[in-house]
C-alpha cells in the first residue's frame, strides 16, 4: 500500500450469517493494514449478553424448558412464536432490555473509540444483533428491522463500507456444527441479502475461494473514495 493523502475508512463491518467467514476475513483485513503502517482494531460487534444473560436462563428453563432449538428447531420456534402472542409485554421488555445491553457494548467497543480517532473493523455489527438475535426469533417485519437498525445507528456510527458474505445455506451449515438447521439458515439468509441490497453493501460469494475473497475485498477498498486506489 503506497502512502497518501486521502483517508482511509474510519469503520469497516463484515456482515452475515453464521459459517461464511466474516472472523477470518475481518482479522485478515486489520493484519494486511498493520503490515501497511495503516492501524485497525479488530472489534466483535455483534451482542454479547451481559445484563440480559440472567433473563435469558430464566426463559429458557421456565418458559421454552423442553424445548431446544438444536435438537428440534422448528418445533422450538413454534413454540417461541406462542410464547411471544401470549406474552407480548413481557418479550416487548426483552427487545428493549437487549437493545439497552447493546447500545451499552457499542457505546465502549466502537462509539468512544471511534469518536477518538480509532479505526475499526467490526467481525458482525449492528445488522448482526437485530437480524439474528431478533427478527427471527420474534418474527419481524423488514420495516421492523430497518427501524431498529435505524434506532442503533443514532448511537453508534454508521461504516463507512459494509462487506456481507453469502454462502448457500447447506454450505454453512456444514461448516460449523453450532447451526440449528437448514430452514434457520434460509430465514436469515433471505433477511440478510434484502436488508443488504437495500443498504448497499458489497455482497461478496462467500463459497469462493479465500484467496478470491481476499483480493475481492482489496478491490472493493481500492475503489472506496476515502483510499482512492493506493492499496496492492
Amino acid at each position: 500500500m503506497r502512502g497518501s493523502s486521502r483517508r482511509e475508512p474510519k469503520l469497516i463491518c463484515f456482515t452475515g450469517m453464521d459459517g461464511v467467514g466474516k472472523t477470518t476475513l475481518a482479522k485478515y483485513l486489520v493484519e494486511t493494514m498493520r503490515e501497511n503502517s495503516i492501524q485497525y482494531k479488530y472489534v466483535y460487534g455483534r451482542l454479547k449478553p451481559l445484563i440480559l444473560k440472567p433473563f435469558i436462563m430464566i426463559g429458557r428453563k421456565t418458559l421454552l424448558r423442553g424445548k431446544d432449538m438444536f435438537e428440534n428447531y422448528k418445533g422450538y420456534s413454534i413454540k417461541k412464536r406462542d410464547i411471544i402472542k401470549q406474552h407480548p409485554l413481557l418479550f416487548t421488555l426483552y427487545k428493549y432490555l437487549l437493545l439497552f445491553d447493546y447500545s451499552l457494548q457499542l457505546l465502549f467497543k466502537v462509539k468512544l473509540p471511534y469518536l477518538f480517532g480509532k479505526k475499526l473493523v467490526c467481525d458482525r455489527y449492528v445488522y448482526d444483533t437485530v437480524i439474528t438475535d431478533l427478527s427471527v426469533d420474534m418474527n419481524l417485519s423488514t420495516s421492523e428491522i430497518r427501524g431498529l437498525i435505524k434506532r442503533l445507528f443514532y448511537i453508534a456510527p454508521k461504516p463507512d463500507l459494509v462487506f456481507l458474505i453469502d454462502l448457500p445455506e447447506v454450505i454453512a451449515f456444514q461448516r460449523k456444527d453450532d447451526i440449528p438447521s437448514i430452514e434457520y439458515l434460509k430465514k436469515i439468509r433471505n433477511i440478510y441479502l434484502s436488508i443488504g441490497r437495500e443498504e448497499k453493501m458489497i455482497i461478496l460469494d462467500g463459497s469462493k475461494d479465500l484467496t478470491k475473497l481476499k483480493d475481492m475485498i482489496q478491490k472493493q477498498l481500492k475503489q472506496h473514495d476515502e483510499l482512492g486506489g493506493d492499496i496492492e
